[in-house]
């Protein structure tokens, strides 16, 4: 048996004391006797809702985060309609304006434009960011080595989307890439340019952005002489005769009307309204993998300079029939079954 005096007993209940305390600031959920505190989160849209990329990101992160109980909020920069640079931000200022009243725990952040103007304004303070769907490498937004963010990057699946595009055509051997001139599509052609040595076989003839719609409407009319399959970027930010941004559901539904050229894209929601073909990025595998960081942050105590910005690595791929027979390309039975399937034109249904 040990015996202690008085003395050293009181000291090693308060070491004890003083580690406990430690520990249990480590994290927002830390168990102790008392029930522990629901979480309030603020979601920063770089987007709108209701919108299948937003939304799904968004559904993903709270199963990530895995707490039912959790707070949250929702604002939306909805930079589809406030594209100019005065208006995002407009809305930066309204979404910071949030946070600081509010107070939330941790704030998630979707997509790049919310990191401009939202999620840099906080780097190196207490409260912890999350993002995802982002394209720019987060030294971009001014985020590389911000102790108190992390997040998940949006990579295209190029060259995949490429080959299933040729299982679909295979006469497809030049392609062109056409995009607004929003500013976090320079990565993705840049990611672009550097997996063409992946495909050989395939040029890459034309890459163009536009600020309007018009010009946009001319250079795909030209791509026939030149290119044998179409990849497309973004299309939110072109602008018709009266300056106003065009919806993304009017330019597809012209180009399945006006183009006869095979095309990808990366998300399903542009399969949904007549791109061809995409091995897409999963807006739900980026929320679940956001939200998998948010839990680190919050029940585990971990620093979010400590959890690693990755992509997200699986891609779902997709084909709309509805395009296909339009184009006359004839879809193999055995391709139908390992695909999504979209039968037919989101456009015919609604446009928001």
């Amino acid at each position: 048996m040990t015996v202690r005096s008085p003395k050293r007993r009181r000291l090693v209940r308060a070491l004890g004391t003083f580690a406990c305390a430690a520990c249990g600031t480590s994290s927002l959920f830390a168990q102790s006797k008392s029930p522990r505190r629901t979480p309030k989160i603020l979601h920063v849209m770089s987007f709108d809702s209701p919108w299948r990329w937003t939304d799904g990101q968004f559904a993903g992160f709270k199963d990530g985060l895995g707490e039912p109980g959790a707070e949250y909020r929702v604002f939306q920069m909805d930079v589809k309609r406030n594209s100019s640079r005065e208006a995002k931000e407009r809305m930066g200022r309204e979404a910071r304006t949030l946070i600081d009243s509010w107070k939330p725990d941790l704030v998630y952040t979707s997509d790049d434009d919310a990191q401009d103007y939202v999620t840099r304004h906080y780097a190196n303070t207490p409260l912890p960011f999350v993002f995802s769907g982002v394209n720019k490498h987060p030294g971009e937004h001014g985020l590389e080595g911000a102790s108190n963010v992390t997040g998940v990057l949006e990579h295209e699946h190029f060259v995949e989307s490429i080959r299933l595009l040729q299982s679909l055509v295979p006469t497809v051997h030049r392609i062109a890439v056409i995009s607004d001139t929003g500013p976090h599509w320079t990565p993705v052609i840049a990611r672009i340019r550097s997996a063409m040595d992946r495909l050989p076989g395939v040029s890459l003839v034309a890459v163009d952005q536009f600020k309007t719609f018009a010009a946009y409407q001319r250079r795909m009319n030209e791509y026939p002489q030149m290119a044998d399959g179409v990849v497309h970027l973004g299309i939110f930010a072109l602008t018709g005769a009266d300056g106003a941004n065009v919806p993304y559901q009017q330019v597809q539904q012209w180009v399945v009307e006006h183009s006869r050229l095979p095309d990808v894209s990366f998300w399903i929601d542009r399969i949904h309204f007549g791109t061809l073909a995409s091995v897409t990025v999963s807006e739900r595998e980026q929320g679940v993998a956001a939200g998998r960081l948010a839990r680190a942050i919050l029940v585990d105590g971990r620093a979010p300079a400590s959890l690693r910005i990755l992509p997200t690595v699986k891609g779902s791929p997709a084909v709309n029939l509805a395009r296909a027979q339009r184009l006359g390309v004839s879809v193999k039975s055995t391709l139908l079954l390992s695909v999504d399937v979209v039968k037919s034109f989101e456009w015919q249904k609604t446009v928001r």
